[in-house]
């Protein structure tokens, strides 16, 4: 079980909450109300499993059945590591040790094999680990974290070319011989692909009324909000993505296809 409550003075403005206190009063008596449903649906709450984080606060300790939960700064969900602070630095480093274990497993075990035999391994040990949830936080990292994990990538493909472990080397062209995206690239390919997902049939089926402007033309969506959080979300992202796709693969019917365009356009450098 998981719970977190977010205190903003944008929150309380509008009477939702007023304070702190009354902040951790209905957290303690959310977690009391899903313990009583457990218990009303025939199910064991493990409380030594159960997380609670607070989001622009730090909650107090909350009490489930004389058992204590002690708040935490970052929890994992689904895989995915979630801060307090809403930042991806815990998930990235964690991202970035199982890219560098993946190449380890890479140069060990594939010792008597071929490049190609060692490149397969790199698309399902070291590319599998980074694009898992990769939509939720790829598009979100900033350039120094990219980075972070591309440099994890890159001893994955000295493990690919048996390359030794430090020293200079060209691993950018490397990579690109070998045929394998870039950390930017796949964030692209991922944001290129959900916009076009999300919103083709609904921008391909409307009918507004009024002239035909270039914008409409091109198929664009209105141009997101972009303040605050919103520029965080991926689905603001989407609409700008959607916004620079070419209007062959906007009106391509055939998701396959689309799909494969968008894939050359993402990994054309």
């Amino acid at each position: 079980m998981h719970l977190s409550l977010e205190a903003q003075p944008s929150v309380w403005e509008h009477g939702c909450i007023n304070t702190i206190e009354e902040c951790n009063s209905k957290l303690q008596s959310v977690a009391l109300e899903l313990s009583r449903w457990y218990d009303l649906v025939g199910l064991s709450l493990n409380v030594k499993k159960s997380e609670v984080m607070g989001f622009g606060f730090t909650p107090k300790i909350i009490s489930i059945n004389n058992e204590s939960i002690k708040p935490s700064t970052s929890i994992k969900f689904l895989g995915l590591t979630i801060q307090s602070d809403l930042k991806w630095n815990a998930h990235v480093d964690y991202i970035c040790n199982k890219l560098r274990a993946s190449a380890g497993r890479i140069r060990f075990e594939g010792r008597h094999f071929t490049v190609k035999d060692r490149k397969t391994l790199y698309f399902a040990w070291t590319q599998g680990s980074l694009l898992s949830n990769g939509l939720a936080f790829l598009p979100r990292l900033n350039s120094g974290q990219e980075l972070k994990l591309q440099v994890a990538c890159n001893s994955a493909i000295r493990a690919i070319l048996r390359l030794p472990r430090y020293g200079y080397l060209p691993l950018s062209s490397l990579r690109q011989q070998l045929r394998i995206p870039s950390v930017e690239e796949l964030s692209n390919k991922l944001i290129l692909e959900a916009a076009w997902k999300k919103n083709y049939l609904a921008v391909t089926n409307r009918n507004l009324p009024g002239a035909t402007t270039r914008a409409r033309s091109n198929l664009e969506m209105i141009h997101p909000n972009q303040n605050g959080h919103r520029s965080h979300m991926i689905s603001t992202k989407c609409d700008i993505a959607w916004n620079e796709l070419p209007i062959a693969i906007k009106t391509e019917p055939v998701k396959s296809r689309a799909l494969n365009m968008i894939k050359k356009l993402a990994f054309k450098s």
